[in-house]
């Protein structure tokens, strides 16, 4: 249930990042329309600009957990693309990523929209690229590793990973392709 603090739409605004995936139902069950929801946040793109952050910082947080949590950058790569594959197949939520999927069947007038999930992907795989750095300057991976291919192989990895999620592979599945996509790598493990 939805907390009530002064009208309907504000409550929706104080709630809608928690529960985007959602949101379209919930303000038909309080009798809010889509423009109205839009006005409360300014409009659509600043609605998704809010839900995109905030998938940003909750669901997508695995990206920066691997950075910090991991010693050597084969380590963080591989963190980062399991708990990924945890994040877009858990049985909670849709089995997909906002972050990639999102938006990517837009009109002209969405460019706004297309272009703010691709530049969160684009900085998750310079990211990865720096981490990439990191590690073969500090000799735990080869010299002649090519950080900017090896960061583009790992987010078409997710990319494809999340579209076989949203296909309703299991999360089992996704493992397994994962696995041997990683082993593939003679950097990684």
């Amino acid at each position: 249930m939805l907390p009530v603090k002064g009208t309907a739409a504000a409550a929706v605004k104080e709630t809608v990042p928690a529960i985007f995936t959602t949101w379209l139902v919930g303000s038909a069950a309080m009798g809010l329309n889509p423009p109205s929801i839009y006005a409360a946040f300014g409009n659509k793109q600043a609605l998704f600009e809010r839900c995109a952050a905030h998938y940003a910082q909750s669901v997508a947080a695995y990206a920066p957990r691997a950075l910090d949590g991991e010693q050597t950058a084969a380590q963080v790569l591989r963190r980062y693309v399991f708990e990924a594959i945890g994040a877009f197949s858990a049985k909670d939520r849709p089995w997909d990523c906002l972050l990639v999927s999102g938006a990517t069947n837009c009109g002209k007038g969405s460019l706004g929209a297309q272009d703010l999930p691709a530049g969160y992907r684009q900085a998750s795989e310079a990211m990865n690229a720096n981490r990439i750095r990191r590690g073969i300057d500090e000799g735990d991976l080869p010299a002649s590793t090519e950080p900017d291919l090896l960061a583009k192989y790992v987010a078409v990895l997710i990319q494809g990973l999340t579209a076989q999620a949203r296909d309703g592979a299991a999360a089992d599945e996704l493992h397994s392709v994962a696995e041997l996509a990683l082993r593939q790598l003679p950097v990684l493990p």
